[in-house]
């Protein structure tokens, strides 16, 4: 492979774990972000059970540990991986993947943070990384749950530090219990706590990166889906009328100060009720989602608007267009809504519909509406299924409307 195709496999690596992470901490299903939460939170204990029990094997190193703690703290964490490995294993087993299983979601979570708290009281809380892994595990815990689900776990986390402290200012308990020596004592770094310190730091910043990384692009994602939902139209995929006065009103604006020529197109499917009426809804949903593939065909991408203004009128917005060449957009589109067969119940029917044309003059788009309007009603009552414009000019709105 070459070194451009590893590049790009890495980047599809890459991009389809963040999408897999995003995906959990926005669905919140509680078997799969059990599985996902066990699965990081063992391969991080993991690393520092490794660091731990590689102490072992050297007399000065193991020495650095109270006499008798260093194996039971290694059965201890082996044990709590063994859990979270068990509850990943379960998460995966679950054939319902929506259902709820709030009890899961605590087995999960108290045993993990409350863990991470007695490593950190055991290591020594004031001096070590362990409380940066602590507020990772609380983040990414908070990203994948809902708060109620996360409180009693931090609740107890918050009573083991207190406890801990409590008993260290009265001199009950140690200071790093685990320890011969805390960590750090106002000397240089002992060498194997040296590189203990990095590889935990290293590795907190890593995680604690990965997991805000995640939830931006997660916050991204949600956010450019609720600005499509706040300016489309969910049936037809085109703007509504919301995003549409938007947009005419910035090209109005335009078209003010640089004299371009700007026009509407109003069009209103002919007889829709009827479709309604004889065929039902569902099919007059699919002549109206025809409709919008027609019009998105027809218009220029980043540069007209095509939105639905209301119920089966449609509108064009095409800038550095004049009236005649709106007129030939919109009689392509009507010739080809013409050519259009739909089938209902094994029948076969077509449909037709009447256009409004109106060139903005002076930027006054209230203007241009009314003449459209005007004209799409004149164009209904000369028969349907043909099409009037005209320039709406300010000063006189009678002037006289070119029928096609």
């Amino acid at each position: 492979m070459t070194r451009s195709g590893l590049l790009g496999a890495l980047r599809r690596w890459w991009w389809q774990g963040i999408d897999v992470i995003e995906a959990h901490l926005v669905e919140r299903q509680h078997a799969a972000n059990v599985r996902v939460f066990c699965l990081g939170f063992a391969a991080v204990l993991g690393v520092m059970w490794c660091l731990q029990w590689l102490a072992g094997w050297r007399a000065d190193l193991n020495a650095l540990y109270r006499p008798g703690w260093w194996a039971t703290s290694l059965w201890w964490q082996a044990g709590l991986i063994a859990w979270l490995l068990g509850m990943a294993s379960w998460g995966k087993r679950v054939r319902d993947a929506r259902a709820a299983h709030p009890w899961a979601v605590q087995l999960a979570l108290v045993p993990a943070l409350g863990g991470i708290v007695l490593l950190g009281v055991a290591h020594g809380l004031h001096d070590t990384p362990v409380p940066m892994l602590i507020l990772n595990v609380l983040v990414f815990s908070r990203g994948l749950f809902a708060w109620r689900q996360v409180r009693w776990a931090l609740g107890l986390s918050v009573l083991l530090v207190l406890a801990s402290e409590l008993l260290t200012a009265t001199g009950r308990m140690p200071y790093a219990p685990l320890l011969s020596a805390p960590v750090f004592t106002g000397a240089a770094l002992h060498p194997w706590w040296a590189m203990w310190v990095r590889v935990l730091f290293v590795l907190a910043a890593v995680l604690m990166s990965l997991v805000l990384f995640c939830l931006a692009v997660a916050v991204a994602r949600r956010r450019q889906e609720l600005e499509t939902l706040v300016s489309t139209d969910a049936l037809t995929g085109l703007s509504n009328r919301r995003e549409f006065m938007t947009r005419l009103a910035r090209e109005a604006h335009r078209q003010a100060r640089g004299g371009r020529p700007l026009s509407i197109v109003l069009f209103d499917v002919d007889h829709f009720k009827q479709v309604n009426d004889r065929w039902g809804h569902p099919v007059g949903d699919q002549v109206l989602s025809r409709i919008g593939h027609l019009l998105r065909a027809h218009t220029r991408e980043q540069v007209d608007t095509a939105a639905r203004y209301g119920g089966e009128e449609f509108v064009l917005l095409l800038p550095e267009t004049g009236v005649d060449q709106a007129c030939l957009v919109a009689e392509k589109i009507a010739a080809r809504l013409r050519a259009e067969v739909f089938d209902a119940d094994g029948q076969r029917f077509q449909v037709t519909q009447s256009v409004g044309v109106a060139q903005v003059v002076d930027g006054d788009v209230d203007q241009a509406l009314r003449v459209a309007d005007r004209n799409l009603y004149q164009a209904k009552r000369a028969g349907r299924d043909r099409m009037v414009a005209s320039v709406a000019f300010p000063e006189d709105v009678n002037r006289p409307a070119l029928a096609v």
